[in-house]
């Protein structure tokens, strides 16, 4: 399928506007700094924006959950008609192969609690199965080869408004999915990216084993934030 993102390299434009959503302080202050953002004028949301070369960036805090991610989602596209969308931040292992600080970008987003499958499946769409952009997959993956990270799967991740903090829930989860990491927010920005025609990716980098034990959330977001900026530095 033609990427959308290839109409615009192909016939460039004015600004490319870049969303950047992450759910928690640590998740998006490294963007803050980084481009040296301003924070918006708004009553309910935290976003900041600002200038990069040729790009006009918005950064949010969403919260967390899907509502929250969902909602930032859709303003962000109502309200500063991004061009593309980038989830930022951490999430849990479900399979002992993908260890801690490991990096996962979506291939594709699912949701773990809408029960039963079925009507997932005719109520998201792509059947639940939610495709992030490839040109966006290409563009991380080429980040993650100049910073010289080679420890990270193309893969899909599943989101759900609950921590996963035990062994029983986390291979469930898996086994209902096939998921590789697990988070509160990838499939519900997924989700209203699609709808709206947004191109979308999602990148974690792996915090946790998602059972209960030691995590390493900030670490792990400020790599997730590393990542992006050379993204943002490729686009």
């Amino acid at each position: 399928m033609y990427d959308i993102l290839d109409i615009l390299f192909t016939h460039g434009g004015s600004f490319m506007i870049i969303g950047i959503i992450g759910a928690f302080d640590e998740e998006v202050e490294k963007f803050i700094e980084i481009f040296q953002l301003t924070k918006e004028d708004t009553t309910i949301w935290d976003i900041y924006s600002g200038d990069f070369k040729d790009k006009h960036l918005v950064v949010c805090r969403s919260g967390i959950g899907k509502v929250n991610s969902g909602a930032m989602t859709q303003y962000l596209i109502d309200h500063y008609q991004v061009d593309l969308v980038i989830n930022s931040g951490c999430a849990g292992s479900l399979l002992s192969k993908v260890k801690i600080m490991d990096v996962v970008l979506s291939s594709y987003v699912t949701y773990h609690d809408f029960n039963p499958t079925r009507i997932m499946e005719y109520s998201v769409p792509e059947l639940g199965k939610v495709r992030a952009s490839t040109k966006l997959i290409h563009i991380a993956e080429d980040a993650l080869k100049k910073l010289d990270v080679d420890n990270y799967f193309i893969a899909p991740i599943a989101s759900g408004d609950c921590f996963v903090t035990d062994e029983v829930m986390r291979d469930t989860i898996y086994k209902a999915t096939g998921a590789y990491a697990v988070d509160m927010e990838s499939a519900s920005i997924g989700h209203i990216c699609k709808l709206n025609q947004v191109p979308f990716l999602s990148l974690r980098t792996i915090s946790d084993f998602s059972d209960g034990n030691d995590d390493f959330e900030v670490i792990a977001a400020y790599k997730s934030s590393q990542l992006v900026k050379e993204m943002i530095e490729a686009l």
